[in-house]
């Protein structure tokens, strides 16, 4: 069964105000390095799967893009995206991620935010994503990172200092989080497993990226200093050979 936590109306609205006031990890940690990794997206065609609030979009706007197709499960993020978003040659669709049908050679590049932990079975979309990009096209996309989702217990505090505790790393499968609302479903899988499905779908991994927040950073948001400890986030830019 697909899940749509975001509709959920506590869900939504603590999640927006994290997105809208800068809270949380995207802008500081994760955008950074997608921005720095796309392609640019001057004249290109773009598919932003999960596209939430349309954040992405609204970056990838600047740099002048053909068009850009937002997909997304949520009818309320769409419904944002669309207030937030006035521009021709954007496309929104509510649909859950497994079910959009990518045309063969449609797209010049793929993103994704913080989506791809949400799908049971990620294989199938790979292959469906690598046959959507034009040759040489991008897909850049990140995932909650594996340490995080092996977690079942979460901090501890050992010697006098934050440890990060892994429960069954090598038991890939569903994993539910307490986040905003009790009961979040996200799958684990291992690092390994990533790398293998992306290289069997065809795809070059050309960048594997695990944002953690610097000296300067650390200075305004002295509540990041946990992900020093460990990594939030990985980011995957593979490129279609």
């Amino acid at each position: 069964m697909k899940q749509n936590i975001y509709d959920n109306p506590e869900f939504f609205e603590a999640y927006k105000d994290l997105r809208d006031q800068d809270k949380g990890l995207n802008e500081l940690l994760e955008q950074p390095v997608m921005k720095r990794l796309m392609y640019n997206a001057n004249g290109k065609s773009i598919l932003d799967i999960g596209c939430g609030f349309g954040h992405q979009i609204q970056a990838v706007l600047e740099q002048n893009p053909i068009a850009i197709t937002g997909i997304d499960i949520s009818e309320k993020m769409i419904a944002e995206a669309k207030r937030r978003l006035n521009d021709s040659r954007v496309s929104l669709q509510c649909t859950a991620i497994e079910d959009y049908t990518i045309k063969p050679k449609t797209f010049d590049i793929v993103i994704s935010s913080m989506a791809l932990h949400y799908i049971e079975d990620i294989k199938p979309l790979l292959h469906k994503i690598y046959e959507g990009l034009n040759n040489k096209g991008q897909f850049l996309f990140s995932v909650e990172h594996p340490v995080c989702t092996a977690s079942q217990n979460g901090w501890k505090e050992v010697n006098g200092s934050p440890s990060w505790l892994l429960n069954q790393y090598g038991k890939e499968g569903i994993r539910k989080q307490n986040w905003f609302v009790d009961g979040v479903i996200k799958y684990h899988r291992k690092l390994s497993t990533l790398v293998n499905e992306l290289s069997e779908a065809g795809f070059c991994i050309k960048n594997i990226e695990e944002p953690t927040p610097d000296e300067a950073l650390l200075i305004s948001r002295p509540d990041f200093r946990l992900h020093v400890e460990r990594p939030p986030i990985v980011i995957f830019n593979c490129i279609k050979e």
